[in-house]
């Protein structure tokens, strides 16, 4: 039965353990409510001159439609430019044009353009406003030194027409070119403005391309659209605006710029090939006209014409073999020289379409390649791989054109084959009349050669003059009407936010760090002990007399009535009749003279013969605090010397409470104090009193408490508040399990109940103000609000 009580107990014990106490929790931060409206003014003020130093940052946003390109001319226009297309431009990635727009290039031809190298500001109070498009001086640099990039340079206005350098007093005036310091540079006048002092910042316009790319962002809205969202973040609504439309302009003009240079070269080799034909076409009607007047030609036979007719075919058919060797000939050379400069070759005057299809690709893919050289590095993976592809097309380019070479080569031949058998044929013919019909097919020949490339040419001039942009405009840039960076709103909250959380930080911070005891219950799990009785902390002025710490028992003080309570639970000790009690602790200074003496008061007072001893022989404290003289006392009793009535004290507090003072301090307490003489000193002292009551040194520093509680009934263990070490409460655990010491509690000493203690006591438990001789402390008032809030006072 016995081991089921325990059993029980125990489970009790733990399940209260498990409980957690939230009131407990929360009150124990009111310790430290001076932290939460320190640190939420702090944090106010700095949410208020963040909000009025830092410019606000608007958004301002465009969008723009890249063309599907196999989506486009139709109808006749289409027709007329369908050999044509595929030559000026391949089909755009979306993904591409994003890297295109945010390219290095592009950005630094806006900043070019805008004048954004050099920036002008102000100070509006405390906050820094930036002047672009309102500035009332513009400077245009010509050479910027490090310094003059490192450093910004100041200008006074001193009225309409002149100005000063930084803290210089000599007066200069607008459209003068200097040179200083800062570089050279040309000063000339702006806008009207209020503000004087304006700051001129240079910077590098790679430097700042970099920074502005950063507040670019180019997003497409619906992956299955061509649609991209440009988004730039500025502290100037005109500037954000300007750096769009420039931008976009810039990247427009710069595709433009591509598929005109495309059909530029196609026009230049249509135009070379069209003044070689002209010249040659010439010659021969000059020839037909001479041979006609020479020969006196007015008429040819039937039989002429029809074996002419055959032989013009079959010249034609020659011809048309030799112009297109002609043209393989140019492909070849333009493969070979691409990397020189070499003319685009015709692909209209090429029928077969595996080149056809080579030549296009080659062309898209160097198109390619000078996009991305422009807005990449030489060593960038996307141009390694598009010079990879331009290699190997090049090469099956050079093969079609070989093989193409050979067979034309045969049907050369055989056609040449053919003009003989014609010659031989035209031999019945008179001679005159043969002469004539040779010139006369030269003069067909060159003439259908160069009427096809005056149809070419003018295909090609109109379609660079109807080269349009693949982009259109769809939103103009706008701007956002409240700024996005800072959120007012945000900032606030989150001001407030922090004044709550740094101080719970700190606060939880200072727990972690404080490895002192704080409240009861460490007390109870940490050492398994039971506390006796709690006694509060005593306010107390510095350098004031040690007897001011004696309690009047007569008052209605907190810590009176807490030391009554002590006094009626020391019935509680033992079985009830322990009388001998000595009183220890871990470490000096936690308070077991004081309550020593103020207990041994309280039980005077119910009129209980009482005597303190003063066993603590290395460091005796008790004859200071009842200012009594220590040449005797228990040392002397101890080594045979003097009798009881010659060493025992009336303590002048009540005529029931005496006290033996420690007497001279010995060199060796130990043995002193284990010679046989104490259990003597104690069996006549039992006989006189009802209590004896025995101040003993600390039990963590010295033995003598041990040797001493041989001869106790009980003994009191002095914890103090925010003192003493957690630590020292395993120890106390140890004597508990152990059971070295008689019938050992806990005494919780200096406990400041105004201090965010966080838990109701029966009779520990009060607080300042419940008796009427207790002076409220300033600031109690503000104190006792909050505790009613928490529902514990």
């Amino acid at each position: 039965m016995k081991n089921q009580s325990n059993d029980m107990q125990q489970e009790f014990f733990e399940e209260d353990e498990q409980q957690f106490d939230l009131n407990a929790y929360i009150r124990r931060y009111f310790r430290y409510w001076y932290l939460f409206p320190i640190f939420l003014a702090i944090t106010i003020t700095a949410a208020f001159f963040y909000l009025k130093i830092t410019q606000p940052v608007y958004s301002t946003k465009a969008t723009i439609l890249i063309k599907d390109e196999q989506k486009g001319l139709s109808g006749s226009q289409g027709d007329i430019l369908s050999e044509l297309g595929s030559q000026f431009g391949g089909n755009k990635l979306v993904e591409n044009e994003i890297e295109i727009i945010k390219s290095q290039n592009l950005m630094e031809q806006v900043i070019r353009e805008l004048s954004l190298d050099v920036s002008y500001s102000t100070k509006d109070g405390l906050r820094t406003i930036n002047l672009y498009g309102a500035t009332p001086i513009i400077v245009k640099p010509e050479v910027i030194t490090d310094y003059g990039m490192a450093e910004p340079m100041l200008i006074r206005m001193v009225d309409s027409t002149h100005f000063r350098f930084n803290t210089e007093e000599k007066v200069f005036s607008f459209g003068q070119r200097f040179n200083n310091q800062w570089g050279a540079f040309v000063v000339q006048k702006g806008t009207d403005s209020h503000f004087n002092d304006i700051e001129i910042d240079f910077t590098d316009s790679k430097k700042l391309a970099q920074n502005m790319l950063r507040k670019l962002t180019v997003q497409q809205p619906n992956v299955k659209s061509t649609v991209l969202e440009l988004v730039y973040e500025d502290v100037n609504i005109r500037r954000s605006k300007d750096v769009l439309n420039k931008l976009l302009d810039v990247y427009v003009q710069s595709s433009l710029n591509d598929k005109n240079g495309e059909a530029s070269n196609t026009l230049k080799f249509i135009e070379n090939r069209l003044g070689l034909i002209t010249g040659e076409l010439g010659d021969v009607e000059k020839d037909v006209e001479a041979y006609k007047t020479n020969q006196g030609l007015t008429d040819i036979s039937a039989e002429s014409e029809l074996f002419l007719q055959n032989i013009k075919e079959n010249d034609a058919k020659l011809n048309e073999v030799s112009t297109k060797i002609s043209i393989l000939e140019s492909v070849d050379n333009f493969v070979q020289n691409a990397d020189a400069g070499a003319t685009a070759p015709a692909t209209y005057m090429i029928d077969d379409p595996v080149l056809v299809s080579l030549l296009t690709k080659y062309n898209e893919l160097d198109l390619q390649r000078e996009r991305y050289a422009r807005t990449t590095t030489a060593k960038n993976p996307l141009l390694e791989t598009i010079n990879t592809q331009l290699e190997g097309t090049r090469q099956a380019i050079r093969e079609n054109v070989q093989n193409l070479k050979r067979g034309m080569a045969v049907t050369k031949k055989n056609l040449e084959g053919i003009n003989t058998r014609f010659s031989a044929g035209l031999r019945s013919i008179p001679k005159k009349e043969r002469e004539y019909v040779g010139i006369k097919r030269q003069q067909s020949i060159k003439e259908e050669l160069y009427l096809y490339l005056l149809q070419k040419r003018e295909e090609t001039a109109l379609a660079y003059a109807s080269t349009v942009t693949d982009s259109r405009l769809i939103d103009a840039p706008i701007t956002s009407y409240n700024p996005i960076k800072p959120k007012r709103s945000t900032i606030w909250l989150g001001s407030l936010a922090a004044g709550v959380i740094l101080p719970i930080l700190l606060i939880n911070l200072i727990f972690m760090l404080n490895n002192t005891v704080q409240t009861r219950d460490e007390i109870e799990k940490r050492s398994g002990s039971s506390v006796l009785g709690e006694i509060g902390l005593m306010k107390t002025v510095k350098g004031e007399p040690a007897s001011e710490s004696i309690i009047k028992m007569t008052s209605r003080s907190a810590v009176a009535e807490q030391f009554r309570a002590l006094r009626t639970n020391l019935q509680y000790l033992g079985d009830g009749n322990c009388r001998t009690i000595m009183f220890t602790s871990s470490i000096g200074g936690e308070g077991k003279s004081f309550i020593s003496i103020n207990l041994a008061a309280s039980l005077a007072f119910s009129d209980k013969r009482v005597i303190l001893l003063g066993l603590d022989l290395r460091k005796p404290s008790l004859h200071e605090r009842l200012q009594l003289s220590n040449a005797k006392g228990v040392s002397n009793y101890l080594v045979g010397q003097g009798t009881l009535d010659t060493l025992i004290h009336s303590t002048g507090v009540h005529p029931k409470f005496d006290v033996m003072v420690s007497g001279p301090i010995p060199p060796n307490p130990s043995e002193l104090i284990s010679n046989g003489r104490l259990p003597k000193l104690i069996a006549e002292l039992k006989e006189r009193y009802d209590y004896i009551l025995i101040d003993s040194p600390p039990y963590g520093l010295v033995t003598d408490a041990a040797l001493i509680a041989e001869q106790v009934d009980a003994t009191l263990y002095v914890v103090r508040f925010n003192y003493t070490v957690l630590d020292h409460l395993t120890r106390i655990g140890e004597l508990k399990r152990t059971k070295r010491f008689a019938n050992l509690s806990v005494i919780f000493n200096g406990v400041n109940y105004g201090a965010g203690y966080g838990y109701g006591y029966g009779y520990g438990g009060y607080g300042y103000g419940y008796y009427t001789d207790d002076k409220k402390p300033k600031g109690m008032e503000f104190g006792g609000k909050l505790k009613k809030l928490v529902g514990k006072g």
